[in-house]
């Protein structure tokens, strides 16, 4: 079953998730979700090693990590 991004960005924008973890493997799923989605200018990503990206969602106008 894939991965539902859209709904785990949601989840970010709503507070019930701190962060979002993206493995390289799965970038291009995300990605896809990532420019449908409404709000993806206040999604922010930070690289973390070996090509992981963890995402936060930026409230207004500063960053939750």
């Amino acid at each position: 079953m894939a991965t539902d991004y859209e709904q785990l960005m949601e989840d970010l924008r709503t507070g019930k998730r701190e962060s979002l973890s993206v493995d390289p493997a799965d970038f291009m799923a995300f990605h896809e979700a990532y420019m449908g989605y409404e709000y993806r200018k206040r999604i922010i990503g930070m690289a973390d090693l070996d090509g992981h990206v963890v995402y936060h969602f930026d409230k207004d106008g500063k960053a939750t990590n």
